[in-house]
């Protein structure tokens, strides 16, 4: 976790008639506090190095911005994005794809509320839209538990194979390659600041559906791939997970996406209430540093590319991606 001050910048007026200054003031992300680190956590990862989480923010506290890595150290999750000004938000986003990608981060990503300004304003800052979701919220013991005919089994280390498939087999091929997911991203541990557990739901030899949380200070963030053909089955590889990780008061935050239907109705049916849905909003920052080097750097580093291999050992990534603009 780091503090960033970014530069002043000049002042301008957000009173045009085309950007609503109130749907652009305040958290434009807003989502519920379950997905949010603590800032005073915040401040003590920074000091022992953490680096799963930032706040990034501007000088005078106009704007700042708080991201996890997630699923992997190469994929920022907005979680907050707090402004006075829609401007100060744009430069804050443009800075922090800039930072992001010099790190070597491929995509930031969010889930913004649908409110057709929002929507417009994040287009505009370069995210694009690729998926609905729809957020159901209740408690551990709106859950029952599952028959005992049904085969649930904990998530181990070799099942992120069987996950991706599963996830390739039932996700809609633009989807993946906007969230650009590899068997990686399924590897269950500690992450982010989040305990993360996995459960599969076999059938005949084959993975029918999965189910992922991730629990923090009493929530449960839970996540759900499943075949169509079991949909009657995914309330009860949700109960399974929840009863091995959740008491019973616990609150329960499910993210389902949109082509789910049936899915949603059974959890509805449950007890589950549906919070809100949103739309998750991609940018993705390789193009954009491929063109950031100042005429400086960029001289500098084409000397060293020159030059032999072990007098730039420390530059060589910031030197491939210039290579890699040359050749295209």
């Amino acid at each position: 976790m780091f503090w960033w001050r970014a530069n002043n910048a000049p002042m301008i007026a957000d009173d045009s008639p085309d950007q609503p200054a109130a749907a652009l003031r305040g958290d434009l992300v807003a989502l519920p506090a379950a997905f949010h680190l603590s800032p005073i956590r915040g401040l003590l990862g920074s000091a022992f190095g953490a680096a799963t989480g930032r706040f990034v923010h501007e000088r005078g506290q106009r704007a700042y911005a708080q991201v996890i890595a997630e699923p992997g150290r190469d994929h920022w999750f907005i979680a907050r994005l707090v402004v006075s000004r829609a401007e100060e938000g744009q430069r804050l986003l443009d800075r922090l794809a800039r930072e992001a990608g010099l790190r070597g981060v491929i995509r930031l990503h969010t889930l913004i509320p649908e409110h057709p300004d929002l929507i417009a304003w994040w287009q505009r800052v370069g995210f694009t839209p690729f998926r609905r979701i729809h957020l159901l919220a209740g408690q551990r013991e709106q859950l029952a538990l599952p028959s005992q005919s049904l085969t649930i089994r904990h998530q181990q280390a070799l099942d992120a194979w069987e996950v991706q498939r599963l996830y390739e087999r039932v996700t809609p091929r633009p989807v993946q390659f906007a969230e650009a997911r590899t068997r990686a991203a399924w590897h269950v541990g500690q992450r982010a600041g989040w305990r993360i557990r996995g459960y599969l739901l076999t059938a005949d030899g084959e993975t029918r559906a999965y189910c992922r949380v991730r629990s923090r200070a009493g929530w449960h963030i839970v996540e759900l791939v499943a075949e169509d053909q079991a949909a009657s089955e995914a309330l009860a590889i949700v109960g399974a997970a929840l009863a091995c990780c959740a008491r019973p008061r616990d609150q329960v935050l499910l993210l389902l996406p949109d082509e789910a239907g049936a899915t949603r109705a059974r959890f509805e049916q449950a007890g589950l209430t549906l919070l809100e849905t949103r739309l998750w909003v991609a940018r993705y920052t390789i193009r954009r540093i491929r063109a950031g080097f100042p005429i400086a750097e960029h001289a500098r580093l084409a000397g060293l590319a020159e030059a032999p291999r072990v007098l730039y050992h420390h530059e060589r990534p910031k030197v491939a991606v210039l290579e890699r603009a040359t050749r295209s």
